[in-house]
């Protein structure tokens, strides 16, 4: 009995505690009052923490109205998971590496793939965008989902933004089809965010770098476990399985451009 009070009392602390820091952490810092790009964060914010604490104070204070509009929809009701600096460096990325040819594996519920084609909408982008999902309740090792039907959830969040629709394909990564979806075109952007398992995973890793554009990135979700990122309170440094594939990559063939909380980008090499 007074373990579970004790353990009540500390939960509630500890929510109470990340509440606070997260309060904090929205007000206005000069230092990191910036207009950000790949080579200043490479230059000037090389420690994870400050690179986090730069994308999360930019979402808050010097990114479009309509970024962070989007990231209240898809908080609201637990429409997605993410962090708010992971929209902010979303919005680095297009805006500058301006990509063709998108690809999310893992759609969930449809936020990234909508927040690409809604800041290609807003930015006069012309990309192509695709989404592979089993559009299922189908966990992991490490995650639960609700029971809802998922392809139509994305087309609905789609047309409530006025987006236009993005290509769904149904089914998991490593089946045949999906392989030869990742195949059929050279990437600008890979966002690998399906299973959390270490063996699909790193399939999906091994696909994909093989079918990257000239200066292509994989950003792998959850994956700065045993790195020097400390999360604040509210955040989490990912999932054992995508992070051993993240330090597992050859920095012969691709470099580490940004980190931002959980979110590893890797861009290629080409010689």
């Amino acid at each position: 009995m007074f373990s579970r009070f004790f353990n009540l009392i500390y939960r509630n602390l500890k929510n109470f505690k990340s509440s606070l820091f997260y309060h904090y952490s929205k007000k206005y810092n000069k230092n990191y009052d910036i207009d950000i790009s790949l080579s200043l964060v490479q230059k000037q914010f090389k420690d994870p923490q400050e690179q986090y604490a730069l994308f999360h104070h930019y979402f808050w204070h010097n990114i479009p109205v309509w970024v962070r509009n989007h990231r209240a929809y898809y908080k609201d009701q637990q429409r997605g998971f993410g962090e708010d600096a992971f929209h902010a460096m979303w919005y680095l990325l297009i805006n500058e590496l301006r990509p063709s040819n998108l690809l999310e594996i893992g759609v969930y519920r449809g936020q990234v793939i909508s927040l690409w084609s809604l800041i290609a909408k807003h930015l006069s982008i012309t990309s192509d965008i695709h989404g592979i999902s089993p559009f299922s309740n189908d966990g992991d090792e490490v995650s639960a989902y609700i029971d809802i039907d998922y392809y139509s959830d994305v087309i609905n969040n789609f047309n409530h933004f006025s987006l236009p629709l993005p290509h769904l394909h149904c089914g998991y990564s490593t089946n045949p089809e999906m392989v030869a979806v990742i195949q059929s075109v050279k990437w600008d952007v890979i966002y690998i965010d399906g299973s959390h398992d270490y063996d699909i995973v790193k399939s999906d890793f091994e696909i994909c770098s093989s079918s990257l554009s000239d200066q292509g990135v994989i950003i792998l979700d959850d994956s700065a476990l045993n790195t020097a990122y400390d999360p604040p309170l509210y955040a989490s440094a990912g999932h054992p399985g995508p992070s051993i594939v993240a330090n597992e990559i050859n920095n012969n063939k691709f470099r580490e451009i940004l980190s931002i909380g959980h979110n590893r980008v890797f861009q290629l090499i080409r010689c």
